[in-house]
């Protein structure tokens, strides 16, 4: 019975974390146009003559696919949108189980400090819009939490289950891949060295290299991201700083960085009392991923925010090592209980923003959607001096709906990159842009319509033949005319 009311319990949690993603037409996710876009040429390329015109794409294997599996297998039932939506709620599911998963298992069946995770579903990573990464980490954890459960059994099983999981996190992410691999390697080396015995060491690792080692080789050999060592740029201390605080911070200063530090008090005060401790191997893994953290560059293999991701990623982990100390049933209810509230109000707060900002990308969605088929957009965006009005809410590959609904050609599109499958042709090519002016004086003939962003912080030179078509508090949308 007891079994039962807990899994009731979790359900209700889960539930509750998964409100923001259901209760709003656009989900306000600062890459997510630029995905939807991709998967809506990925259906429809081959029947779509303006899409051919600006874009070709080529299956490859890339560390990047989980959204492209996702929705190539799920479209022809629900369609492109909420295939979508549905592999967001998949990734929050698998952050949540996989989560609990680890706990469970290092707790002894009777840890439940998982149920925190609402508290960070929602940090920066995801609201940046990361996708696959975001479901590779929630499939990380989960297999990891399988590995805790299933590392005794017959070596020929672990290999099997294993194998196959590390070859579905490549797929996922590399990132996702590498992390699990740390934490296997970690737990295993912990586990040899209470052994008391060197071989015990190499044995364990040995076995964890059978299914960690034959992806990666594959990978290495197979994937055109794997050459790709242009581009490697290092973080600043404030871009390291900006990490650590994205665990929870995105765009509302004040109430998610009091939350991060509710959520940092309680758990020094927990394992300050000894309500919890860290389960063993579990300063290992932590230990290992900061120091990976710490090593990792800001932009590498044609993808960025690449140290930006790990904090987030890491507490996770470390709130699965988390479990019950010898002042747990003193200390543990009140604690637990500030915990489930800071958790709760986070996806309160997420809830509240995301309704307030559904008109704004509404409004320029449907402007977009009238646009002719084909349309060649030039996009502006404002140069916003804070970076929390910029995220209220984040516009910054807005116009990506334009490609979704009307095979337009946007200059912003992740095309042509590393890591991605699609590319621009080669006419347009040139009109690739990675970010866009906030100044324009000329405009390029090959464009016949303009995207302005924020047009209060952008500056337009009188003398464009621009005729406006729509207009609202962020953005104006025009024409460009002929003289």
């Amino acid at each position: 019975m007891a079994c039962v009311r807990g899994r009731l319990i979790d359900g209700v949690i889960l539930l509750a974390c998964l409100v923001p993603l259901l209760i709003t037409a656009h989900l306000p996710l600062s890459d997510l146009p630029n995905h939807l876009a991709r998967q809506f040429l990925l259906r429809d390329w081959a029947t779509s003559s303006a899409a051919q015109t600006f874009y070709s794409y080529e299956w490859r294997l890339v560390p990047n696919l989980a959204l492209e599996l996702f929705v190539v297998a799920a479209r022809g039932l629900v369609g492109v949108e909420m295939a979508v939506r549905l592999f967001c709620i998949a990734t929050l599911v698998l952050l949540f189980a996989g989560t609990r998963t680890i706990n469970l298992a290092v707790g002894e069946g009777r840890s439940r400090i998982y149920r925190a995770v609402p508290l960070l579903c929602y940090g920066g990573p995801f609201q940046f819009g990361f996708l696959s990464y975001c479901f590779g980490i929630g499939l990380c954890l989960l297999l990891f939490g399988l590995y805790l459960r299933w590392r005794v059994r017959s070596p020929a099983f672990v290999v099997a289950v294993f194998l196959a999981g590390s070859i579905a996190l490549l797929l996922c992410h590399l990132t996702a891949f590498e992390l699990f691999a740390i934490a296997v390697g970690a737990i295993e080396l912990v586990a040899g060295w209470r052994e008391g015995r060197a071989l015990g060491v190499v044995r364990r690792q040995a076995l964890a290299a059978t299914f960690l080692v034959p992806p990666l080789l594959l990978f290495l050999s197979l994937s055109p991201t794997a050459s790709d060592g242009k581009g490697i740029v290092w973080s600043s201390l404030q871009q390291k700083a900006e990490s650590i605080v994205a665990i929870t911070l995105f765009a509302n200063p004040r109430a998610e960085l009091l939350l991060l530090g509710v959520a940092l008090a309680c758990g020094a005060a927990a394992l300050a009392t000894r309500t919890v401790r860290v389960a063993t191997g579990g300063v290992m893994l932590v230990g290992l991923m900061g120091l990976v953290w710490l090593a990792m560059p800001r932009s590498m293999l044609g993808g960025g925010y690449v140290d930006y991701r790990l904090p987030w990623t890491i507490a996770f982990f470390a709130l699965a090592m988390l479990v019950p100390g010898a002042r747990w049933m003193r200390f543990g209810r009140p604690l637990g209980a500030v915990m489930l509230v800071a958790a709760a109000a986070r996806v309160a707060l997420i809830a509240w923003a995301w309704i307030g900002w559904e008109p704004v990308t509404a409004r320029i969605d449907a402007a977009l959607s009238r646009l002719p088929v084909g349309a060649r957009l030039m996009v502006v965006q404002g140069d916003v001096p804070s970076v929390t009005q910029s995220r209220q809410p984040s516009l910054l590959h807005v116009a990506a709906y334009a490609v979704a609904r009307r095979q337009a050609f946007e200059p912003n599109l992740y095309a042509s990159i590393s890591g991605q499958m699609l590319e621009f042709t080669p006419e347009y090519r040139r009109l690739q842009q990675f970010t866009s002016p906030s100044r324009l004086n000329a405009i390029d003939p090959a464009y016949d319509h303009l995207l302005v962003i924020d047009p209060g912080y952008a500056r337009l030179a009188p003398t464009l033949p621009l005729v406006r078509l729509d207009a609202g508090d962020r953005f104006a949308l025009y024409r460009v005319g002929r003289r």
